[in-house]
């Protein structure tokens, strides 16, 4: 009988070690994955452009940088006519039209040789004498266009002899005008580029 127990005895344990070896495994953890943090995208906004305003020079040592001074230093160019140079405005006979609407004319030249002469004025715009300023220009003949910004040119690019190279630059608050003693394509450019000289130191 005793025997007989333990054979059950022994039967329910290797019974029991077979159930044991057949259980199935622990499914393995996963490593916990830490997000990456999306990188945060600042919208940065363009300054505006500030807008240049004018002011009017009160003489004509101010309308040209250094270096167009140095450069007609070097051709013998002096500031004679006009607020702040030589003579003075007594170097006209009569006012310019850029000095009837309260503007200033500046000549710089060798003295005494008319055709080396250049002359540049600036003078204030406004709704009262920019309608004026615009016929008298048109009924002059002149070439006009009108640039990327704006503004109203009318100008001429004249000849060797007798027809000077002429540009003007009428915006809403200036008109800038150059007048060369001498035309053709090189002095048109030249006028062309004092005008916008001018407007660098007009317009700040």
């Amino acid at each position: 009988m005793i025997a007989q127990r333990l054979l059950v005895g022994s039967a329910a344990l290797v019974l029991l070690g077979t159930l044991a070896g057949c259980a199935p495994e622990a499914a393995p953890v996963a490593d916990e994955v830490t997000p990456t943090p999306t990188p945060t995208v600042e919208e940065t906004t363009a300054p505006e452009p500030e807008d240049l305003v004018f002011s009017m020079p009160v003489d004509c040592t101010t309308i040209l940088p250094q270096s167009r001074l140095d450069a007609f230093a070097t051709q013998s160019l002096e500031l004679l006519g006009g607020p702040g140079s030589v003579y003075g405005d007594d170097y006209f006979f009569d006012p310019t039209p850029e000095q009837l609407v309260g503007g200033i004319s500046c000549v710089y030249a060798q003295d005494g040789v008319d055709q080396s002469s250049i002359l540049i004025s600036v003078a204030p715009v406004t709704t009262v004498n920019r309608g004026t300023i615009i016929e008298n220009l048109t009924a002059q003949g002149l070439n006009e266009a009108t640039t990327a910004d704006g503004a109203l040119t009318y100008g001429q690019q004249g000849d060797g002899g007798l027809a000077p190279a002429i540009h003007n630059v009428v915006t809403q608050e200036s008109w800038i005008s150059v007048i060369s003693g001498l035309g053709g394509l090189e002095f048109y450019d030249e006028a062309v580029a004092l005008a916008a000289e001018v407007a660098t130191q007009t317009y700040k």
